[in-house]
């Protein structure tokens, strides 16, 4: 019998040779190589921090906010709309589905269910008070 942690690093193993996993790390690769979006990236941290300062002010000058507000917003528009970002965010969800249906198994085993039965399809919200059957 396979103790738990090493079942574990058997698993994690198991994604990291999933397609959905390379998917996400060539996607990550590909952020992190466009300078443009990289760049993107910058200005967002660095307008956020303009208005983080702003916003502990005192007195603060709320025009200033708004603009910053404003900024903001279409930075992050902008980097969200870049196409390698927007790969990145499919295949991060991809791996997150798979993760989603690991936790089920999991929190399964732990309720004492039937791993091999358990409908990893179903939608968790990770809130029990939504739950009709995960024996919580």
């Amino acid at each position: 019998m396979m103790d738990p942690i090493t079942a574990a690093r058997e698993l994690g193993r198991a994604i990291q040779n999933t397609p959905q996993y390379t998917a996400m790390k060539a996607a990550e690769k590909a952020c992190d190589e466009d300078a443009s979006l990289q760049e993107l990236i910058g200005d967002f941290n660095l307008v956020r921090m303009n208005l983080t300062q702003e916003n502990a002010k005192t007195e603060k000058d709320d025009a200033k906010v708004a603009e910053l507000n404003t900024q903001l917003q279409k930075v992050y528009t902008d980097v969200m709309g870049n196409s390698h970002m927007m790969d990145y965010n499919i295949a991060k969800q991809d791996v997150e589905e798979i993760m989603q249906k690991i936790n089920v198994i999991m929190q399964a085993a732990v309720n004492g269910q039937d791993v091999d039965t358990v409908d990893v399809e179903s939608s968790c919200t990770g809130s029990c008070s939504s739950c009709s059957g995960c024996g919580c």
